[in-house]
């Protein structure tokens, strides 16, 4: 009895994986997603990094061998990250992002017969930083990121087909002050309607 109960398991396994092979994820969001973080911070020996993010519809698909990959994303509701931050005295490094995404997909596969990627998006990303930083001994960056439709599709691959539409405003705005810095320093205010990376094939 024993021996028939541990085949059975195997073949259930067996099959499980089988059916693994093909993935269809859907995603539909129609409320409002909002983030906003306020925060002071100083006096610390290594490094400091401060994030608000607000994210609609996020779906990350990795694997090494699929017959088929569907995605499908729908934002109709409102994203926003707000970071109101202050950041002194630190010995390491020091990092503040606000980031506001309607829809984020990601797939790495090794192989796949075919990959399918459908993102959209209707109501208005918004990403706001006000940050201070000050007396930072290795590197600084600030960040404000608004974005509709991001996509990454890395792999081989026989077919692709992606489709991205946006019919929204998106805003990022970024207020930084930043002085006294031993490193080097970074700051970026990023508003993207729709963005796609394919890489791999």
């Amino acid at each position: 009895m024993k021996k028939i109960a541990i085949l059975g398991l195997a073949l259930t396994a067996l099959a499980g994986a089988a059916e693994a092979q093909s993935v269809s994820t859907s995603q539909t969001n129609s409320s409002t997603v909002k983030s906003r973080l306020n925060a002071t911070v100083s006096d610390v020996q290594k490094d400091v990094s401060l994030t608000a993010a607000g994210i609609g519809n996020s779906v990350t698909i990795e694997g090494t061998d699929g017959g088929y990959v569907s995605n499908t994303q729908r934002f109709w509701g409102d994203a926003t990250a707000e970071l109101n931050g202050t950041i002194a005295d630190v010995n390491g490094e020091a990092a503040m992002t606000a980031a506001a995404i309607a829809n984020s997909a990601t797939i790495d596969v090794d192989w796949a017969g075919s990959v399918s990627n459908y993102q959209t998006a209707n109501y208005d990303p918004s990403a706001t930083l006000n940050g201070t930083i000050s007396d930072v001994a290795g590197d600084v960056s600030a960040t404000a990121a608004a974005i509709s439709n991001s996509a990454s599709i890395s792999g081989d691959f026989g077919y692709l087909n992606s489709f991205q539409a946006n019919g929204a405003y998106v805003g990022s705005t970024a207020n930084v002050t930043v002085r006294d810095v031993n490193g080097a320093v970074t700051a970026t205010s990023a508003a993207i309607g729709n963005s796609l990376s394919v890489t791999g094939f």
